[in-house]
């Protein structure tokens, strides 16, 4: 982790007036940017530090302005600065999905969950509805393709295996076979509603990216945060990345009901877009087992390493799937998983 220069951020905020002023951080990712809780005044702002040598704040700014002007609760930006990795960003408060829901137990949690889940699910419905940002990258068979390969390329050799020459090659074989079943694209500019395939996907939606805004109304109550390697691609993948959290456990009644409630409420194909979600939920796993893995040995942040067997656990779930389509990827991945 890069560490934040004070005197840097203390004269980007002293530019926009931010003079007399306290700086706590308050969160780290997975990824070099931080996070700092910037106190001045009676006011908050959130400082994020995204260090240039290590990553690009433009693509957050672009989905953030997308997000912002159609009324989606994405932060607002009140100031950049490209040239160190600032941006001052609205502060949302600390009340996450999963920080909330963690003080519960029982009917109250699940109750709970339900309740904010629907609402998460709501905001899916709504971006799936609203043509995309005309310049973001599409989630093509060969993105898919090079994320499952995380798994060959860090988790195998975590677990000190390998894959043969022929193995590869039937990996990359079966996984192009699922991929050519996705729902394709073939929305207009008039029409893009009725692409299951055509919609911005946000990539990282899920309980500690979503935070509780009471004060506001219907799907703007879910504050969205870490999204900017958003691309456009199936509506189902950002439900998957909902319900099947490599975080936190998800109520198994709640996640049923969730799923269907977003089928009875969306505009989708609904047999397109349940095999969709069912292929995008192994390659989504697979593919994080094979991120958290690569956080371990090439970073050291080894606590990711707890997180695996939960995302085992999805992966498990679809390799005994009594969907055919399945049955020999499944045979193949099981000699490793």
């Amino acid at each position: 982790m890069i560490e934040l220069d004070y005197n840097q951020a203390r004269a980007f905020l002293a530019k926009n007036n931010i003079v007399d002023c306290d700086i706590k951080k308050v969160a780290g990712d997975a990824s070099f940017r931080s996070y700092y809780r910037v106190f001045f005044n009676g006011e908050q702002r959130i400082l994020m530090f995204a260090p240039p040598t290590h990553e690009d704040i433009h693509p957050f700014i672009k989905i953030d302005q997308f997000l912002v002007s159609h009324n989606f609760s994405a932060p607002k930006i009140y100031a950049v600065d490209e040239v160190n990795g600032f941006i001052l960003l609205e502060d949302f408060g600390d009340e996450t999905y999963g920080r909330v829901l963690a003080k519960e137990q029982g009917d109250d949690l699940k109750n709970n969950e339900l309740q904010l889940y629907k609402r998460a699910c709501d905001c899916l419905i709504k971006l799936a509805e609203i043509e995309p940002e005309k310049d973001v990258s599409y989630y093509n068979n060969a993105v898919l393709f090079r994320e499952v390969m995380l798994l060959v390329d860090w988790y195998l050799p975590l677990q000190k295996k390998e894959m043969t020459g022929i193995e590869k090659a039937q990996f990359k074989s079966l996984w192009f076979e699922l991929f050519d079943q996705l729902s394709t694209s073939s929305a207009s500019k008039s029409n893009f509603k009725s692409s299951n395939n055509n919609v911005l996907v946000l990539r990282d939606y899920h309980a500690d990216n979503l935070m509780i805004l009471p004060q506001r109304e219907d799907f703007k109550k879910v504050g969205l945060l870490d999204f900017q390697d958003a691309l456009i691609g199936s509506s189902a993948y950002d439900l998957v990345s909902l319900l099947e959290d490599a975080r936190r456990d998800l109520n198994e009644e709640n996640r049923q009901q969730l799923l269907q409630y977003y089928l009875d409420n969306s505009s989708c194909d609904k047999a397109a877009f349940l095999r969709d979600y069912e292929i995008l939920s192994l390659q989504r796993n697979i593919k994080i087992v094979g991120i958290f893995a690569r956080l371990s040995m090439r970073d050291g942040k080894h606590h990711y390493l707890n997180l695996i067997p939960r995302v085992l656990g999805f992966v498990d779930s679809r390799l005994n799937s009594a969907n055919p389509i399945f049955s020999e990827i499944s045979q193949l991945l099981r000699k490793f998983i």
